[in-house]
């Protein structure tokens, strides 16, 4: 992982995948935050495949985390950890969650359950 960081606030990049993990109030400040999609650099499509991994470790704390899917972007897949609280995003996810598209919205309608 390296640190990245936009206007203070510091997220980490997996040198491996191009994901992002974020702390626990990382994340929700760099999405409020205009123009801090530009942190997420990794290829879409690379974190697609990527995406399909479901059992991965904290980056932070080794803990296993857990699969969520956004409450308003139901095609965003990311995992977060429950011991300390942060969350990691595969590549290209996080420049979608900031990004609320009409895409988006079809692309909820057909995604499927996340097992």
């Amino acid at each position: 992982m390296i640190r990245v960081d936009f206007h203070g606030v510091e997220a980490h990049r997996c040198v491996d995948c191009q994901g992002l993990f974020f702390g626990a109030l990382e994340k929700e400040q760099l999405q409020k935050m205009r123009g801090a999609e530009v942190i997420d650099t990794g290829d879409e499509n690379l974190g697609r495949e990527f995406n399909k991994v479901d059992q991965i470790n904290c980056p932070r704390c080794e803990s296993r985390m857990i699969r969520m899917v956004d409450g308003k972007q139901l095609h965003i897949w990311f995992e977060q950890c429950t011991v300390c609280g942060g969350s990691f995003f595969d590549a290209g996810e996080f420049r979608d969650l900031k990004h609320h598209t009409i895409g988006g919205f079809f692309r909820d309608l057909v995604v499927g359950e996340r097992r």
